[in-house]
This record gives structure tokens, C-alpha cells and sequence, in this order.
């Protein structure tokens, strides 16, 4: 699972892809609405085994998202618009040529996660307040 914020600036996602073709599809589906996003024509970085993708999206506090990202003539689609006009495909032959290179979950929040320093996630976050302050509460028993 990738956990990613509110910001409407580009967001990085590190992954372990299928194959490694130079530019992708990035589809976000909202798990709430049922709402899909695609993102065409986005650069993928590889380095050493891993690839890297930078892009914006438009997320909503608490909610999960099933994140696609494929590889396909519609990810290389300005690149290809001359060959496109020459075609006799439809466009639905050519888009079910789309493979998944890789598939995950999204979480989105904009609260600091970090497991190492014990900075888990809590749905409580700023809903209320806790206290160290408490009553001397010791107890003589006297039998």
C-alpha cells in the first residue's frame, strides 16, 4: 500500500514494476464513489530494479484508492497521433491493448506515518486532546 497526501503538487511513487516502458498510464480509482482518474503520457524513471513516477492527484483526506499503472499505446499517445490517422483500428482494439505493469492500494492522508519512529496513523487525529496532568491519586491502605 502507498500512502499519499492532499497536496495538489506532484507526489512520487516508488514501485517494482512488470516491465519498464519509458512513459505510462496512471489510472486512480476512488474506492468511495467509484470514480476513475486516468493520467496520460507520464514519465517513468528506473533505477537499478525499482521505477519511479512523478504526478499530481487529486485525493480526499481518509479514503482508499486502487491505483493502476499501464503500459499501452494510450500512455505514448502524442507520440503516436501520426500512426494513429493511418490506422484502421478502433479505438477500442487499440485501447485493450493496454497491459497493467503494475497494480496497488492508496490510502491518502496527510498525517506523518512512520513506523520506525512509532508514528502510526490514528482516524482520531485532532479530535481530541490528551492530557499528562493528572491528580495525585496515591492511596494510603490502612489495615
Amino acid at each position: 500500500m502507498k500512502i499519499l497526501t492532499t497536496s495538489t503538487s506532484a507526489q512520487t511513487i516508488t514501485f517494482a514494476p512488470r516491465t519498464y516502458p519509458s512513459t505510462v498510464i496512471v489510472s486512480i480509482r476512488d474506492t468511495s464513489t467509484n470514480t476513475t482518474t486516468r493520467t496520460e503520457s507520464v514519465s517513468l524513471t528506473r533505477t537499478n530494479d525499482k521505477a519511479s513516477i512523478s504526478t499530481t492527484f487529486s485525493l480526499k483526506e481518509g479514503r482508499f484508492y486502487d491505483l493502476k499503472i499501464l503500459q499501452g499505446v494510450g500512455a505514448l499517445w502524442n507520440t503516436y497521433n501520426v500512426i494513429w490517422e493511418a490506422a484502421t483500428n478502433t479505438w477500442e482494439n487499440i485501447i485493450t491493448t493496454e497491459k497493467d505493469i503494475y497494480l496497488d492500494k492508496v490510502f491518502c492522508t496527510d498525517q506523518t506515518i512512520n513506523q520506525i519512529d512509532n508514528d502510526y496513523y490514528t482516524i482520531n487525529s485532532g479530535e481530541y486532546t490528551e492530557t499528562t496532568n493528572y491528580p495525585n491519586d496515591d492511596y494510603i491502605i490502612i489495615d
